[in-house]
């Protein structure tokens, strides 16, 4: 589904990504572990169109996207979750949805809302509640919602449980595992790598910017590559 080859991209003249490579899969959870600043973050967003990489490629159901702009990549069924959710606070849980679903056909918008809230019952209860009144997990759950709404194949999804209160990040992580149960795939950057690798079926580790691991989920929890996430070249060193 995702293929994501050799991507460099740079800030100016601060290179943040120089050797970034992974996959996704339709169905499965692909883990994105790293260092605060190993460029998770920025490879997420060259992929979903709204960083425009220097080199490398990113191909998508078999077609070449690098570059493309992000509402382009939305309509061929790639929507990113941004790290901070990003909902519009003064606005209702149903406005957020609409607002989810511009670039879906007119007529299919009142059933996406509809499945939207079979998956996410909480949001039915609130949905003319401002946005701004749920709690942190009722917000990410929102900003799932909303991509939800466009009929992505693939979810970029970064950082879903941070500031998340633990009861929260099992019940945001899991219903993570349960739309790629549905068939949708899932790329995800976490920080939390303990919760992350009980929902993950494979891991790519990066580190100042380039992928230096890949394999399964349980191989990262059976071996080092944890230690590699969050300690970077230095724990590669002594490895």
């Amino acid at each position: 589904m995702l293929e994501v080859s050799d991507l460099h991209v740079s800030y100016g003249p601060v290179r943040a990504v120089h050797g970034v490579s992974l996959s996704a899969s339709a169905g499965r959870v692909t883990l994105v572990l790293g260092a605060n600043g190993a460029g998770k973050t920025t490879s997420l967003r060259a992929i979903a169109g709204f960083h425009k990489p220097d080199s490398g490629s990113v191909r998508f159901d078999g077609r070449d996207i690098t570059g493309t702009a992000a509402h382009k990549v939305v309509r061929r069924g790639m929507v990113l979750v941004p790290e901070g959710r990003k909902i519009f606070l003064p606005l209702t849980v149903e406005e957020n949805l609409r607002i989810g679903g511009y670039t879906a056909p007119r007529g299919s918008i009142e059933h996406s809302i509809d499945e939207v809230y079979e998956k996410f019952p909480i949001l039915a209860e609130r949905r003319h509640s401002p946005a701004g009144l749920l709690s942190g997990g009722e917000q990410q759950m929102l900003a799932f919602g909303r991509a939800l709404m466009s009929k992505p194949k693939l979810m970029l999804m970064d950082e879903p449980s941070m500031g998340l209160a633990p009861t929260m990040v099992e019940r945001v992580l899991s219903s993570v595992r349960t739309m790629a149960d549905a068939g949708i795939g899932i790329l995800m950057v976490e920080q939390n790598a303990e919760a992350g690798l009980r929902i993950a079926d494979t891991v790519a580790v990066v580190s100042r910017g380039e992928t230096v691991w890949t394999g399964t989920a349980l191989e990262a929890r059976d071996g080092k590559a944890i230690v590699h996430a969050m300690l970077g070249e230095a724990a590669l060193d002594g490895a």
